[in-house]
């Protein structure tokens, strides 16, 4: 929350009540006029203060639903000689890469991958005053996106690599047997996808209650032409993806 709303208020209620005291003493001293104007002022001061704290709380209530921070970077170069295999280049938010136990990058398959994350949510009042949720990454998996059919339940194959131990106190499961006593709102899975391909680059956030993955200008202009063979963008390259990284707390989702 900005500390203009906490200062604002203070300043406001600190005027306020030396008025009502003053209000009080002038009243002892049998001057009622005088009392009765500081004591009005009093109130009115206390109330402004009342006035813009809620009005800090309230618009701090639409700024929390809409910020995101910066969970993890996203890259992938084709394997050659190999269909839809992809070596994976994860950073996460503490700029560590992720690799596998033999310090090779992970490899997946398939032309889609999804990341997933467990969250923790507050309640509205707690998220309010300042509490985000609490997330950790889960796994990154490869599939094929058309590993389904319409007209009856079918098995598919996914490839992927956990992305968090459980060491010490799982407080995810604390969160779901206690959550309500601290309170949190609620504990689930979330889960974002997007397509896989050479070169393709994504950022993913999270917000207050879902993991957003979004390409980069120069992934979205490859994915483009994919669908549509031919087709380039004038404001971005077309060869490599645009390879910023945001800063840690992004705010207005998109």
């Amino acid at each position: 929350m900005g500390l203009i709303w906490w200062i604002l208020p203070a300043i406001a209620a600190v005027i306020g009540l030396m008025l009502l005291f003053a209000g009080f003493g002038k009243l002892a001293k049998l001057k009622a006029g005088s009392g009765f104007f500081r004591l009005v002022f009093g109130v009115g001061f206390l109330g402004l203060a009342g006035v813009v704290a809620f009005a800090g709380l309230n618009l701090q209530t639409y700024k929390r639903l809409t910020k995101e921070r910066y969970a993890a970077n996203i890259k992938f170069a084709a394997l050659p000689g190999e269909d839809n295999a992809y070596a994976l280049d994860m950073t996460l938010s503490d700029g560590t890469k992720l690799v596998q136990a033999d310090g090779t990058q992970p490899v997946l398959r398939g032309n889609q991958f999804e990341v997933g994350a467990q969250v923790i949510k507050f309640k509205p009042m707690a998220n309010m005053l300042g509490y985000d949720s609490i997330y950790r990454l889960d796994y990154i998996e490869g599939r094929m996106s058309r590993r389904f059919t319409t007209t009856e339940v079918t098995e598919a194959t996914t490839n992927g690599i956990s992305l968090a131990e459980n060491p010490g106190l799982d407080v995810y499961t604390l969160a779901e047997k206690q959550g309500g006593r601290f309170g949190i709102d609620a504990d689930y899975g979330s889960a974002t996808y997007q397509p896989m391909g050479d070169k393709f680059e994504y950022v993913v956030n999270i917000s207050q209650d879902a993991l957003i993955a979004r390409p980069t200008e120069g992934t979205k202009t490859l994915i483009q032409r994919q669908k549509y063979p031919g087709y380039s963008s004038v404001s971005t390259p077309v060869d490599t993806p645009d390879t910023d990284v945001p800063p840690g707390d992004l705010e207005g989702g998109q």
